[in-house]
């Protein structure tokens, strides 16, 4: 005969505290392929203990416990688990079914461990046809009675077609009608299938059903009975090693199992799962709108800058020094109009430059007056700042030499003055009582990344505002009294244009002014500002240094000396911003990540919560095959499931609230594809680091603890 089953002197101790229970002691049995064995005995005996130790379910304190010629003390828990799963079916005294799922996945159940296949399917829904619960399959085990419930138990233990069936007490929870046709259920399957059947039960009616018959008492064998000859010889079935490895597509179909099983756990507690996802829904959210929020302000940030003009350096007053004492940035006027000349004829890679001279004055039309700044600039000026006219023309060069009297209005004061219907053009307006003629309107600027209306200012020829707007707004040089009998004229040095003769002392020229107080006149042309623009990006800083040493040169700057002036390129002030920028877009995405954390402890804390009330159906999910890395598998992508619905449905929510941010409050805001992505991805590390533990604390339970678990 083939002995599929063969114990020597095994043994089970359990300790209760103090006290060892000797649940089974020095138990000898050998079962043969193709027998039909009733274990007898009254409760407390040990038969139960045996059924689980046979059924890989529990481990022996001591003694060999032979399956099919393999010593299954050398088992790992992996190859325990295929035992479980393809060579041993295991019905259970009260079912243990899985609770709100329906018949036909409790009977598919197993097939999620071995390799899930078409022929699996198909012959699920035959056992149960089978076992006559056609038309039930959909039904839940509560909406079951106890013969059907063990039916479908007998379906699931018999769906991978193993070579040995064990069944717990299967009637123990029944009538007698279904008891008998439970008991003639599992003869058939013995007669005509060959199947090796051990039956635990302490009633006799179910013995007579067994060619054999073994008794305990106290944990030993004290009978054994056989009422028919042994079966004939059959083949023999494979050896658990044989069977050791699921092929390496079973992983593949599991992954796609596992992701089912988990949608079906969390269809089964809705209200939980969507509490539990809340703290990532939020989280998602909440990064995303800070991102957009942050984004737009560096946007809207970069946009001013670009509004300056691209390329562009500014040369500005410095710091000057008079008797020792140091005065700060710009306390005097140290630039002139032979700088800017000298810059744009010396530095290669200059595109434009432009001066101006700037002052806040009235500017009235009609009725209607409005404070403004009033700008002195080269025709040059507007290609630099990449400011086109909206309406009407820019003044020329020629206008800029002979001081035309005309004007370019930057939208503020068109609103101001005009209105938003009245057309500006051709219209006269008068500063500082100078009357001009306005020929163009300036396009939208918007506000400076320091929060200056571009658009609040009128723009007039450098030389009109000098000579008859403004006045020169500073002077810088003085003729030195020597000259003063001289016959030669004495020229601005800076723009070659007499300022004095001896027949004329009180000449003036556009660049020149006599002190009010008499005495040698004075060199003006000073500016406030000068515009450079580089012929491309990568310039700037050839550019930049350039200007330095033209400067240094032209105003005597010696090695150790402060600079009286500052250039500053606009590349700085935009790093500058977009510095700023991105630590404040940081800061606010890592505050709103702060929520996410905290919804993933929410998920690892119901995790937990799941893993504890799932107990037992860890145990019957081992019982029917599941390895531990299953176990962990299956409780982790419950964890990312949930926290990747919560993640989608958190980035629509932070895409709206962007949306409604921009529209409500009018802050600019952009959406960036980036943090929708990160935000997503975020949510799916939280629930797989936070679900760890708790899927690892599944995976470490002991089936048969799990299965006593109540």
């Amino acid at each position: 005969m083939n002995r599929v089953i063969e114990i020597v002197g095994l043994k089970k101790v359990y300790r209760l505290g103090e006290v060892e229970v000797n649940a089974l002691d020095g138990v000898d049995l050998v079962i043969e392929q193709g027998e039909f064995v009733a274990i007898m005995g009254a409760s407390g005996s040990g038969k139960t203990t045996l059924m689980n130790i046979l059924g890989c379910l529990d481990r022996p304190t001591g003694g060999r416990y032979l399956l099919e010629g393999v010593d299954v003390a050398s088992l790992d828990e992996n190859a325990l688990a295929d035992v479980r799963s393809r060579r041993i079916g295991f019905v259970f005294q009260n079912f243990n079914l899985l609770a709100r799922t329906s018949a036909i996945e409790n009977v598919e159940l197993p097939l999620f461990y071995s390799g899930w296949t078409p022929e699996g399917e198909r012959r699920a829904a035959e056992l149960i046809e089978t076992l006559g619960l056609g038309g039930r399959e959909r039904n839940a085990p509560s909406q079951l009675s106890g013969g059907q419930q063990q039916r479908v138990a007998i379906a699931r233990a018999l769906i991978n077609q193993p070579a040995i069936l064990l069944a717990d007490e299967p009637t123990g929870n029944l009538d007698s009608r279904n008891s008998s046709e439970i008991m003639e259920i599992l003869r058939r399957l013995n007669r005509e299938q060959g199947l090796t059947v051990i039956v635990v039960t302490h009633d006799p009616d179910i013995s007579e059903y067994a060619d054999r018959v073994v008794t305990f008492r106290d944990g030993k064998v004290i009978s054994d009975t056989r009422r028919t000859a042994a079966p004939a010889l059959t083949a023999a079935a494979p050896a658990p090693a044989a069977v050791a490895k699921p092929a390496e597509k079973d992983w593949t179909t599991f992954g796609s199992m596992a992701l089912n099983a988990a949608a079906r756990a969390l269809r089964r507690n809705k209200t939980r799962s969507a509490l539990t996802m809340l703290g990532i829904f939020i989280g998602v959210a909440a990064v995303i709108a800070m991102v957009a929020v942050g984004n737009g302000a560096r946007a809207s940030v970069q946009a001013q800058i670009q509004s300056l003009g691209t390329n562009l350096l500014v040369v500005l007053p410095g710091a000057t020094t008079s008797a020792g004492v140091r005065a700060g940035l710009g306390s005097a006027s140290t630039l002139t109009v032979g700088d800017a000349q000298a810059i744009r004829k010396e530095a290669r890679g200059v595109a434009y430059v432009s001066y101006s001279d700037r002052q806040i004055a009235q500017v009235v039309s009609g009725n209607r007056n409005w404070s403004t700044s009033i700008n002195g600039v080269t025709p040059a000026y507007l290609p630099i700042r990449d400011w086109p006219v909206a309406a009407g023309r820019a003044f020329t060069w020629q206008e800029s030499r002979r001081a035309a009297p005309v004007c370019l209005l930057g939208q503020t004061v068109v609103r101001n003055l005009f209105g938003q219907n009245d057309n500006p053009i051709g219209a006269i307006v008068r500063v500082k009582n100078f009357p001009l003629r306005v020929i163009g309107v300036l396009a939208p600027k918007g506000q400076s990344s320091w929060g200056q209306d571009q658009d609040d200012v009128v723009l007039i020829p450098f030389n009109t505002a000098e000579r008859k707007v403004l006045g020169t707004s500073q002077v810088t040089a003085t003729v030195p009294s020597t000259v003063t009998g001289s016959t030669n004229p004495v020229l601005n040095p800076y723009i070659g244009v007499p300022i004095w003769t001896a027949n004329n002392p009180a000449y003036q020229s556009s660049a020149a002014i006599i002190s009010p107080f008499g005495g040698p006149p004075k060199i003006s042309g000073v500016v406030n500002i000068i515009f450079v623009k580089a012929q491309s990006a990568a310039a700037v800083p050839a550019v930049q240094k350039q200007i330095e040493q033209i400067l240094h040169r032209r105003h005597h700057i010696q090695p150790g000396q402060d600079d009286d002036f500052t250039v500053r390129s606009l590349a700085e002030i935009a790093q500058a911003s977009e510095s700023a920028s991105r630590v404040m877009t940081l800061l606010l995405a890592a505050v709103a990540s702060i929520s996410l954390i905290v919804g993933g402890i929410g998920i690892m804390n119901i995790m937990l919560v799941s893993v504890t009330e799932r107990t037992r159906e860890i145990g019957i999910r081992m019982a029917v095959g599941a390895r531990r890395i299953h176990i962990l598998l299956q409780f982790l992508v419950e964890a990312t499931l949930l926290s990747v619905l919560g993640g989608l449905a958190g980035a629509a929510l932070g895409i709206l609230c962007s949306k409604l941010l921009s529209m409500v409050a009018g802050w600019p805001t952009l959406v960036s594809p980036t943090a929708i992505f990160g935000g997503f991805v975020f949510a799916a590390a939280v629930g797989m680091f936070f679900g760890f533990y708790p899927a690892r604390k599944a995976s470490m339970l002991n089936p048969i603890e799990a299965l006593r678990y109540e």
